[in-house]
């Protein structure tokens, strides 16, 4: 998992403390009670750089970070565009498991709309 950390760099690190944490426990219970708009699994490999690589691309930052025993959890958050005077917000998850028994590992991105 370490080769996975190191892809998570000092900028996306340091966004989280200036990151509102009544806002995120907002976003959080918000997600948790939708259902995400977009699920995609990948056990390609270097699948979770290339999903972590898009959502910076797409201007999302990193709000919570989690670690387990065997997954590796990110949470993305970026302000949407605005629709009649609304503003949306976009949340992404991104989550890295590795399987103990065997050596593959999988990545899923979930995203909602919020």
């Amino acid at each position: 998992m370490d080769k996975v950390k190191t892809r998570i760099n000092e900028d996306d690190m340091h966004h989280p403390q200036s990151f509102p944490e009544a806002r995120k426990a907002t976003v959080m219970q918000r997600i948790m009670s939708l259902k995400p708009t977009k699920s995609v699994v990948s056990e390609a490999d270097h699948a979770f750089e290339k999903f972590l690589l898009q959502l910076r691309r797409d201007g999302f930052r990193l709000i919570d970070l989690q670690r387990h025993d065997t997954a590796f959890s990110t949470l993305w958050y970026r302000k949407g565009g605005s629709l009649l005077g609304l503003t949306a917000e976009d949340v992404a998850m991104l989550l890295w498991e590795r399987e103990e028994e065997e050596s593959k590992a999988s990545t899923t991105v979930m995203t909602w709309r919020v």
